[in-house]
C-alpha cells in the first residue's frame, strides 16, 4: 500500500526491482487500484514525540511547543491535534540523514506490578519516557543492558502553563524492593541514568546499583521519596563509573540545566542505609553532587569514592555552593568521603566498551572496572 500527500500532474508510480528479474522474464501486476484515503489512527503518531535522533545520535532535534517556535535547523513540534511532527530543515531530511528516529513518550519496558524478572543483554534506545519504568515491583535484575537516547517527552503541564519533560534510563517508582542493576552501559539520558523515587506513602528497599558505566546523562543517580510515612532503606550505589554529567543531548534544551552525578532531591521519607562507595565521579557541567532539602548526614553513608571536577563547582549542599577545590575539605567536615580520592582517575578506552581507569593509575580500585569490585 502506498500513500502520497502531494498533488502533481507529473506524478507516477515506479516499481524498481534492482535487477531481480532474469532476462526474458515477464513481471505482471495482476490487481491494482487507486483510491483517495485519509490517514487513520494507525498512520498517525498517537503519542508525544520527545526527541528526534538523526544518524544514530550524531545529532538530535530540539523540541519546541508551537509551530511559531520553529526557528532554527532541527527544531521540531509535535502537534497533538493533527498527531504529526513538523520539523524545520532547509532540505528534505531524508537527503541529509541516513537514519531518523522519532522517540515516542512511552516506556520501552513497562514493568509496573511485575516481580522476579531477569533482563540481560538488551539494547534499549530512542524512547522518550523511561528505558525501564514502572512502580510496585520486586526482585528485578537488569544486567549488561545498553540504554541510550532516552527521555525528553512531555510529562505534564504545570499550573502556570509550563511544560515539564522527563525520562530516565532505569527508574524504580514507588514500592520497589530487592532489585539489582549491574554491568549496564547507560548514556544520553534526559534526566537520570539510574533512579529510585516515589511520592505518596510507599517503600523503597534493598536496591543495588553496581559496576555500571554511565556518561552524558543529566544525572548519573537520582533519589527522592515522599511523604513522611514512606520508608527508604538499603540502597547501595557501588563500583560505578560516572562521567560527564550534564553533557548529553538534552542539557541545552532543559529549562532547568542541572548536570550532577549525584542528585538527591528533597526527601521527607524515613531514610536509612543509603550507601555510595567505590565509585568514580568524573566531570560535570554543574557540580558533582547536589544534596537538596533535608540534612542528609544521618541518612547517607558516602566514602571511598574517586571525585574529579577540574573546575567549577564541586557540590551544591542545600543552599551552599562549594568550589571544586574545596570539595574534599567540605565533605570531610560533614563526615563524608574521608577515605576518598580527589583528582584525575586517568580514564582510558572507549566508553561504549566501558570506561576504565588506567590499570597502574590511582583510580584502578574504583568504578566499574575496579580490580577488587565485589561480585
Amino acid at each position: 500500500m502506498f500513500f502520497c500527500a502531494i498533488s502533481s500532474p507529473g506524478a507516477r508510480l515506479t516499481l524498481f526491482l534492482g535487477g531481480a528479474i532474469p532476462k526474458g522474464a515477464v513481471f505482471e501486476v495482476l490487481d491494482a487500484a487507486f483510491a483517495e484515503v485519509r490517514p487513520g489512527p494507525g498512520m498517525l503518531l498517537d503519542r508525544d514525540v520527545g526527541n528526534i535522533i538523526f544518524d544514530h545520535g550524531a545529532r538530535c532535534g530540539v523540541k519546541r511547543w508551537s509551530l511559531a517556535e520553529l526557528e532554527a535547523e532541527g527544531d521540531f513540534f509535535y502537534d497533538p491535534v493533527s498527531r504529526r511532527v513538523l520539523l524545520r530543515m532547509s532540505e528534505h531530511p531524508a537527503r541529509r540523514h541516513r537514519s531518523i528516529e522519532l522517540a515516542l513518550t512511552r516506556h520501552i519496558v513497562d514493568q509496573s506490578q511485575r516481580s522476579w524478572i531477569v533482563y540481560e543483554d538488551l539494547a534499549l534506545m530512542y524512547g522518550a519516557a523511561h528505558g525501564f519504568g514502572g512502580g510496585s515491583t520486586r526482585g528485578i535484575v537488569i544486567r549488561r543492558c545498553d540504554i541510550s537516547f532516552i527521555g525528553g517527552g512531555l510529562h505534564q503541564i504545570r499550573p502556570d502553563g509550563r511544560p515539564v519533560r522527563y525520562g530516565n534510563g532505569i527508574e524504580f517508582w514507588c514500592d520497589a524492593a530487592d532489585h539489582v542493576v549491574e554491568e549496564c552501559r547507560i548514556w544520553e539520558i534526559y534526566d537520570a541514568a539510574l533512579t529510585n523515587q516515589g511520592s505518596g506513602t510507599n517503600r523503597q528497599e534493598n536496591i543495588v546499583y553496581r559496576r555500571n558505566t554511565i556518561w552524558n546523562s543529566e544525572y548519573s543517580f537520582e533519589y527522592w521519596n515522599r511523604d513522611t510515612a514512606s520508608v527508604t532503606r538499603g540502597i547501595r550505589f557501588e563500583y560505578n563509573t560516572c562521567v560527564d554529567a550534564g553533557r548529553g543531548w538534552g542539557h541545552a534544551q532543559r529549562p532547568d540545566p542541572n548536570g550532577r552525578h549525584l542528585m538527591l532531591f528533597h526527601n521527607s521519607a524515613r531514610t536509612e542505609g543509603v550507601v555510595i562507595r567505590r565509585n568514580i565521579f568524573a566531570r560535570s557541567s554543574d557540580s558533582l553532587l547536589r544534596l537538596h532539602g533535608r540534612d542528609w548526614t544521618s541518612a547517607l553513608t558516602m566514602d571511598e569514592n574517586f571525585w574529579h571536577q577540574p573546575r567549577g563547582e564541586g557540590a551544591w549542599w542545600r543552599d551552599e555552593r562549594v568550589p571544586a577545590e574545596n570539595l574534599a575539605e567540605f565533605l570531610a567536615a560533614r563526615g563524608f568521603d574521608r577515605n576518598s580520592r580527589f583528582g584525575d582517575p586517568e580514564l582510558v578506552g572507549d566508553p561504549r566498551a566501558g570506561w576504565r581507569a588506567r590499570p597502574d593509575g590511582t583510580g584502578a580500585d574504583y568504578g566499574a572496572g575496579a580490580k577488587e569490585a565485589e561480585r
